[in-house]
């Protein structure tokens, strides 16, 4: 389903004071050329119109990508063949194009004179990264004056359409490694010099790439800056509904935090396969659903039914919680995009350790099924604990109970001795390694 977006082209801005003003570049170029901003470290290229026109076939429908965020996306082939891109269009009705130049004619450079193209512009032509964006090559003005810009193609299309379009949605090792490429590519963004808030992190806005990794992009809402400058402090909030921080509510209540929130409903959907917000569920809200089941501990209920669980269910136990503690109703208690990062490669660690934790898990499933047979015809000590509604509770060897049960107050799989000793030790290496994963609890 689609979304709404707030406030498209009064909220979008950039905080260097040096600012590249397009509007008064030539749309009538008569050649092709390589252009620098004097503070810029990217080169941008300057297309003629010309080209693009015959690059997208005259933007025909079999060049069509799909639907941007201000204009339609459509696929370039440029420079002989040698250069596939996306071509991205942006359009203005006539009263926002107007009250947009009647506030540039009286402004000294605040946040609301930029539109969301060259914004992306400006953003992009400064912060660049050839694993973690999708980047820009250049752009052109139309027959109209409006920004055309031209972007690195992604084969194969968004993470939306993958999670929510694809007959053979991505299983789990994919979901983890996506979740993981996204939350460097916010860090990279927050890391920068000065630090960049996307403020649009959602399904939609990350793509994938032809070695199926996972980039983020549009920039158009993003933000430079230090949150005490002028611009940051000037600019309205904007954001898309479902993603959008409720922190968020003025200027000054943008911080990284607000990313994170976003990146947290964007965790949930990648766990759940569920929109954001979806009007065939009660609640709607990814959130108002899954938060309480996490919260109790229920955490096979938010996996998406299509692929079925993970062999490892503490994946999606370390997946919840963090994507809980992203959404914390007080920013001040979600965590940093580092620690998100450092937490999900835990989680890819694990994942990659599934082999072992497959047959542990069949071992400890066949154990607690010969211990009910045993309580059953009283015979013996009961060495496999029982199981009910779905959970295994542990006997013997409480001591090396996982760490992530305790954080999450109900565990769903219990690690336990094992009567061979080489599988003990097994079992207890990998409980010490993951109990680096704890973290407090995530009770607002």
């Amino acid at each position: 389903m689609g979304f709404l977006s707030c406030n498209a082209e009064s909220a979008a801005a950039t905080c260097d004071s040096h600012y590249w003003d397009l509007k008064k570049r030539s749309s009538n170029s008569t050649r092709r050329r390589s252009t620098h901003h004097k503070h810029n470290l990217v080169e941008i290229r300057e297309f003629q119109f010309s080209e693009i026109l015959a690059a997208t076939g005259g933007f025909s429908a079999d060049s069509f990508l799909g639907k941007g965020s201000h204009g339609s996306v459509y696929k370039a082939t440029l420079d002989d063949g040698k250069l596939i891109a996306a071509v991205k269009t942006t359009k203005f009705s006539k009263p926002q194009l107007t009250t947009l130049r009647n506030h540039s004619a009286n402004c000294t450079g605040c946040a609301n004179c930029t539109s969301p193209a060259e914004n992306e512009i400006e953003i992009l032509s400064r912060v660049r990264n050839p694993r973690r964006f999708v980047n820009l090559i250049g752009f052109c003005n139309d027959s109209s004056g409006n920004l055309v810009l031209v972007v690195e193609y992604m084969l194969n299309g968004s993470l939306y359409d993958a999670l929510h379009s694809n007959t053979r949605p991505p299983g789990w090792n994919r979901r983890v490694r996506f979740a993981l490429q996204v939350a460097k590519a916010v860090l990279a963004l927050h890391s920068s010099n000065p630090p960049v808030i996307h403020r649009d992190i959602k399904s939609s806005n990350v793509l994938i790439d032809e070695k199926g990794k996972a980039r983020l992009g549009d920039f158009g809402l993003a933000l430079r800056g230090h949150v005490e400058d002028v611009r940051v402090k000037c600019t309205p909030p904007a954001g898309t509904m479902g993603y959008l921080d409720p922190c968020y509510l003025a200027p000054g209540d943008l911080s990284t935090k607000s990313d994170v929130f976003s990146f947290g409903i964007l965790l949930l959907e990648i766990i759940s396969g569920r929109n954001a917000i979806d009007l065939n569920y009660s609640p709607p809200s990814v959130v108002d659903w899954a938060v309480p089941l996490i919260k109790r501990g229920e955490f096979l209920g938010i996996c998406d039914r299509r692929i079925g669980r993970p062999s490892d269910m503490a994946i999606i136990r370390q997946l919840g919680t963090l994507a809980a503690k992203c959404v914390r109703s007080t920013a001040e208690k979600r965590p940093s995009m580092s620690e998100a990062v450092e937490w999900l490669e835990q989680v890819r660690k694990r994942m990659q350790a599934t082999p072992i934790w497959r047959g542990l898990r069949r071992r400890e499933e066949n154990e607690a099924e010969s211990g009910d047979r045993r309580e059953e015809v009283g015979g013996g000590i009961v060495r496999g604990g029982s199981r009910r509604n779905g959970k295994v509770s542990s006997v013997g060897g409480a001591e090396q109970e996982n760490e992530m049960s305790k954080a999450c107050n109900n565990g769903v799989w219990r690690s336990r001795s094992m009567p061979n000793g080489d599988v003990g030790g097994i079992i207890a290496r990998s409980l010490n390694r993951s109990r680096s994963m704890s973290m407090e609890g995530f009770a607002n």
